[in-house]
């Protein structure tokens, strides 16, 4: 097919021509780039002189301002954002963050405007095109969140470099979506419960595993990833938290802060101790199935999987009418009664291998009694009277 013939106008630069028998406007710009290489930029297919010239205008702005990253890249999609994104931050990345990025990315971005140019994506594309039919889906609240904060990374990413001047959207609105359910962290009655149904109705590896949970704040990754030898010392009652352990094997912390040594306190101490004599048992036949030594392992002698305790609190939770909880419950319990009994952020963060910011971000609530009570000992420390009262006196 022909190429269309482009005519002057009388704004330099700015031709129009014909298609289907309509009157089209583009623009031919001539610039040199950052290297000094004579370079050309076109748009086409705007449907007056005005919009081309507008279009133009910002061009020259941008190469004028020393942007040229900004017209270069033009042209960039969203899919293609995302691969320079994924080039420049995964030597950083543990193997879980990329592989989360991946997923969320292709599944949900991706297919549906990772073809779009970046310069096009506003809030009317982000709400009509990618949040709208998940929301239609079903979606919840958090979910289309942390789908929105992945493709906010890689815009957030563009500005930083250069290769976009600005985003032309927001945080989407969700009002139409699921609210995602919040369940508060268990009581001590539920947890005490809890514990002791696994005690007295299920295997010896339940009840240690959730005990260490509740006593510790752990990951389930990190209890996972524990090693009699390397881990547990009895000696100086010290457990060593360095590595975590997914679906693809054991592997350092996503964070430094992950790193810490956790003070063994008595209930730790005797839960363990009594695992290690039922553990020593198994091994004597199984050894062969845990050569690894880590410290949690299944009647067969295998290392628990990842799904392991999730699906014996589901049971749990089933059998017993206890309202349903996930493992990482038992960490946001054991943050919240650390909290609730006045231990300083800095120590519980220490002891959970966060940082303090994370936890007032997460744990706000909280905080809510404290403040009342700072504000309300100030009603101890001076007692006011009422301008009213002040009134009367002067009469």
């Amino acid at each position: 097919m022909a190429r269309e013939k482009m005519t002057k106008t009388k704004i330099d630069s700015v031709y129009w021509y014909k298609q289907n028998g309509k009157k089209k406007f583009g623009y031919r710009y001539k610039y040199y780039d950052r290297h000094g290489a004579r370079r050309e930029k076109t748009e086409r297919g705007f449907d007056s002189i005005e919009k081309a010239e507008r279009a133009l205008i910002e061009v020259k702005a941008s190469i004028l301002d020393g942007n040229v990253g900004f017209v270069e890249n033009d042209n960039l999609t969203v899919a293609q954002l995302n691969e320079i994104y994924i080039d420049a931050n995964k030597t950083n990345w543990k193997p879980t963050s990329e592989r989360n990025h991946n997923y969320v990315m292709n599944q949900y971005v991706i297919n549906s405007i990772g073809h779009l140019k970046i310069k096009n994506v506003n809030n009317i594309v982000v709400q009509r095109e990618l949040i709208d039919p998940l929301i239609i889906k079903g979606f919840k609240e958090g979910t289309l969140m942390s789908i929105f904060r992945r493709l906010n990374a890689i815009f957030t990413f563009a500005i930083k470099n250069e290769i976009l001047d600005r985003k032309k959207f927001s945080t989407p609105n969700l009002s139409r979506a699921t609210e995602s359910i919040k369940r508060n962290a268990l009581s001590i009655d539920e947890i005490t419960r809890v514990l002791e149904i696994a005690r007295t109705k299920y295997k010896i590896t339940h009840y240690a595993c959730l005990s260490l949970l509740f006593l510790t704040g752990m990951r389930v990754g990190e209890l996972r990833a524990l090693q009699w030898e390397t881990d547990i010392d009895f000696e100086n009652n010290i457990i060593h938290i360095n590595k975590t352990k997914d679906r693809y094997g054991s592997r350092t912390p996503k964070t430094k802060n992950s790193y810490r040594k956790f003070p063994m306190n008595a209930n730790i101490k005797s839960i363990l101790l009594d695992y290690k004599k039922w553990y020593d048992e198994v091994m004597a036949t199984y050894k062969f199935r845990n050569p690894d030594g880590y410290v949690f392992i299944t009647y067969a002698g295998e290392p628990i999987g990842e799904r392991y305790l999730k699906r014996i609190i589901d049971l749990i939770c089933e059998r017993e009418n206890i309202t349903h909880f996930t493992p990482h419950y038992l960490r946001h319990t054991f943050v919240t009664i650390q909290l609730s009994n006045k231990i300083p952020v800095s120590t519980v963060a220490a002891l959970v291998g966060d940082t303090p910011e994370t936890i007032y971000k997460v744990y706000a609530h909280s905080f809510e009694k404290d403040e009342v009570h700072a504000s309300n000992l100030m009603d101890e420390i001076i007692n006011l009277s009422s301008f009213e009262e002040s009134k009367e006196i002067k009469k």
